[in-house]
This record gives C-alpha cells, sequence and structure tokens, in this order.
C-alpha cells in the first residue's frame, strides 16, 4: 500500500503542480455553473503491432462534468473568446473484461470556442489528468495486454464538438474524441491504449451564464524574443518487462518569439545522457568508452499554445548523433509548461519517438531574457 501511495504521489504531483498554479492565478474568475453527462461510443484503436487483438468493438464511456466560464479578468480570456473550464470524472468499459478491464479517471479541461452563431457552437476540448486501469499486464495471466503495464496512467482527453441551447437551461452537444492512456514508459510493456470514440452529451446550466465583458482584442506593440534554459529527469524502462528502471537527464535551450496572444514558436537545442542508452549498447557489445559517448544533442523545433503564462508544448527533434541510435533520427516532446515567477518556469512533458513513449521529464527552466 505504501509503494501504492508513493507511486500515485509521483504522478499526480507533477500534474497538478503545473495544473493548479494556472487554475488558480490565471483563471481566478471560474466557478461552476454547468454539469454535463456525456455519453461515448468507444472503440480501441490497435496503433501497434500485435494489439489488433485488443479491439473487440464498441464499448461505453461516459463523462461526469463541472464546469464555469472564465470572467474575462486575463487578456487571455477575451483572446480565446472566453473559454470554459471545469473538472471531467471518467468510466469506461473497455470491452474486453479479462484483458483490460475498466477504467477509472478524472481531468481538468478547457473548453475553447472556435465559433459562436445564436444558439449554436463549435468546440474544442482538452484535458489532461490522471486514469486508474484495473486490467494490466502481468505473466502468466495476463501477457496479451502489452498496452497497459500498471493500474495508474496519463490520461490525455480530446475532442471536437458541436453544441446546441435547446433552452435556457439545458444543451445538446456532440462530436468526436480521442482519449490516449499510457505509463511514459515507467513500466514495460507500455505500448498505450488510444480510444477514438462517438460522444453525445446533455448540459444542465444551474445558474445563468455570467454576464460576460466586451471582448478586448489586445495586441502586442512587439513581439519580444525569449530565451529559456530548462533541465530535466525522468526514468525510464527497457524490454523485456520486469527490468529495473534507468536514470534520463535533459538540457534543453529554445529561443522563442509569439506570433500572437496565442502561439509562440521556437528553435532550440537539446543534449540528451541516459543509463538505458548504456545498457542497449552494452547488449549490442558496442559500450562506449567514456559517459561521453553516451551524449545525445539534437535540434528542435516548437508550438506553444499560451494561455498566460501557462502553455502546452509540442517539440519536434531530430539528433546530430547518438550511439545508441535503436530510436531513429527523431524525436518529440508533448506537454504543460507553467511560468510561476518572473524568471523561473515548471514543466511536465513526454519524450517519445513517434508513438513510442520513452520518459517522462519534470523539469524546471530559466528565462535568461
Amino acid at each position: 500500500m505504501a509503494k501504492m501511495r508513493r507511486t500515485v504521489f509521483l504522478f499526480l504531483f507533477p500534474v497538478l503542480l503545473v495544473v493548479t498554479p494556472a487554475a488558480a492565478h490565471e483563471s481566478s474568475g471560474v466557478f461552476f455553473t454547468r454539469i454535463n453527462g456525456a455519453a461515448y461510443g468507444a472503440w480501441v484503436w490497435p496503433h501497434g503491432t500485435n494489439m489488433d487483438q485488443l479491439n473487440t468493438g464498441l464499448f461505453p464511456k461516459f463523462h461526469l462534468s463541472l464546469s464555469g466560464t472564465v470572467d474575462g479578468a486575463k487578456p487571455w480570456h477575451h483572446a480565446y473568446n472566453f473559454p470554459d473550464m471545469g473538472i471531467t470524472f471518467m468510466y469506461a468499459d473497455l470491452g474486453y473484461p479479462e484483458m483490460l478491464g475498466k477504467a477509472f479517471g478524472a481531468f481538468p479541461h478547457i473548453l475553447l470556442p472556435l465559433a459562436r452563431k445564436n444558439k449554436l457552437s463549435l468546440n474544442f476540448h482538452f484535458g489532461l489528468g490522471a486514469a486508474w486501469l484495473t486490467n494490466y499486464y502481468n505473466e502468466p495471466d495476463n501477457e496479451g495486454n502489452i498496452a497497459i503495464s500498471k493500474p495508474l496512467n496519463i490520461l490525455l482527453n480530446t475532442s471536437l464538438e458541436a453544441a446546441y441551447a435547446i433552452s435556457d437551461g439545458f444543451s445538446l452537444r456532440a462530436g468526436f474524441g480521442l482519449t490516449h492512456f499510457s505509463n511514459g514508459k515507467t513500466r514495460t510493456p507500455n505500448k498505450g491504449l488510444n480510444i477514438p470514440a462517438f460522444k453525445f452529451a446533455l448540459a444542465r446550466h444551474m445558474k445563468p451564464d455570467p454576464v460576460l465583458p466586451e471582448r478586448n482584442f489586445l495586441r502586442q506593440t512587439e513581439a519580444p524574443w525569449s530565451l529559456r534554459v530548462f533541465g530535466a529527469g525522468g526514468y525510464t524502462r527497457l524490454y523485456p518487462p520486469g527490468g529495473p528502471a534507468f536514470a534520463e537527464f535533459t538540457l534543453s535551450t529554445t529561443l522563442g518569439r509569439p506570433i500572437s496572444q496565442k502561439v509562440l514558436l521556437g528553435v532550440g537545442a537539446d543534449v540528451f545522457w541516459g543509463y538505458s542508452d548504456r545498457e542497449v549498447l552494452r547488449r549490442l557489445d558496442r559500450e562506449p568508452a567514456s559517459p561521453a559517448g553516451l551524449l545525445k544533442p539534437g535540434l528542435h523545433v516548437s508550438y506553444e499554445q499560451l494561455f498566460g503564462k501557462t502553455s502546452f508544448i509540442i517539440k519536434q527533434g531530430i539528433y546530430l548523433y547518438a550511439a545508441n541510435n535503436e530510436d531513429g533520427k527523431g524525436y518529440n516532446r508533448v506537454g504543460l509548461r507553467h511560468q510561476f515567477s518572473e524568471k523561473w518556469l515548471i514543466s511536465l512533458t513526454l519524450k517519445s519517438h513517434l508513438f513510442q513513449a520513452d520518459y517522462i521529464e519534470w523539469g524546471f527552466g530559466y528565462r535568461i531574457f
């Protein structure tokens, strides 16, 4: 039980560390005015080899959400046309009781209105949190579940939905979404589960919508450059399942420039160093002569979706050199970043190679200018 509590803490603490400051300081006007119930027709997308057996057809998935509209106190509220924010609880029967079992989750979410006209709206929904899956890989009872190898996982949820207000108190919503479960390769196997789904929802407005101010499109008169340096660490595991954990380290810098209140583009450089590379090379009888031989320098381009001091990050990089080139030339990052003071930042990102997770990076950063 103590080990379980430590695992839960290690997963949830970085998420809360990033999300809580954003909710507390950047969304002071959020209050719950709506309750939303959603039913999904979902299925497992077998995105990797030997995963076809996990798709047994449609299964039900349900969301219960509490949300409210931001009040316009921050400039980014206006830039995004006053989005909704809240928390969602999830339940899913994954369609394969013996192998996949059930999933329970919770995540803070943001709903961005892309277009509004009269009673109709088109919205993009995004959430990041944690999920508990009842069935996972173990030997010899459940060796076929190569997607999930531990009960606690990261949950990423996105959807595109259309909404129609049928009255002052109710609205109907329908759309298409995708949910992803992964443990970030903190244990193997970890193919992850991708769950596409069709969505139908009914929202009950518990209070009248707040009176919003007139949108104020504040434009930056100049787009200043920024230079940020990050240090991060994490751990990963190798195949076959059941092996030890290997520490991984990252040093990264990005030169960025905002092109609007919503988007910042950048270029940068990374240096990776990890004990897992040494183990892979040892298995191939190619162990480097010195620790410096494990350095993996790389270059990246980055895209940041800005929400005030919090941003959603996507990075695409290429290794300039890697003694262990088993993962190919390219690498990716996706995650969250929050600036909690004038100079200091925290980040939580998942480094991967295409659809294969490498490790979760917990990081601190410093803005030089």
